[in-house]
């Protein structure tokens, strides 16, 4: 019986022992993971990271925009050629000023400036 017992206290001793061991290395992984998690929040590839997102929404609600625009003008049975010239032109002006955004954003983003110097647009 004296055995049995002395195992016991053993097994139990182990089992508290192997869990404040895997508590301790749980505790040092998650300082390791927020180490790791500052260090990369600093770091200048994850700044572009997040200006690159920035940037990819602004372009894509230029392209919404654009799709928008498109879209506006009622078809030609329904409305005057006064009315339609009107909404032409509008489309038009409005094509321009999306454009003049998208190429603002491309300046802004650190592109050619000549490129965008040089971009025409046409109606």
């Amino acid at each position: 019986m004296l055995y049995v017992t002395i195992s016991l206290c053993a097994i139990v001793c182990t089992f508290f022992i192997g869990r404040f061991f895997a508590a301790k290395t749980r505790l040092v992984e998650e300082d390791i993971d927020e180490a790791i998690i500052r260090k990369f929040s600093a770091s200048p590839m994850n700044i572009e990271l997040r200006r690159l997102r920035e940037q990819n929404g602004v372009m894509r609600n230029l392209l919404i925009d654009m799709l928008e625009n498109e879209g506006s003008v009622a078809p030609a049975s329904t409305i005057t050629a006064d009315d339609q010239a009107r909404a032409m032109k509008a489309r038009i002006e409005r094509r321009r000023e999306i454009f003049g955004e998208a190429v603002f954003a491309l300046q802004q983003g650190g592109n050619n400036k000549s490129t965008a110097r040089n971009f025409k647009i046409d109606g």
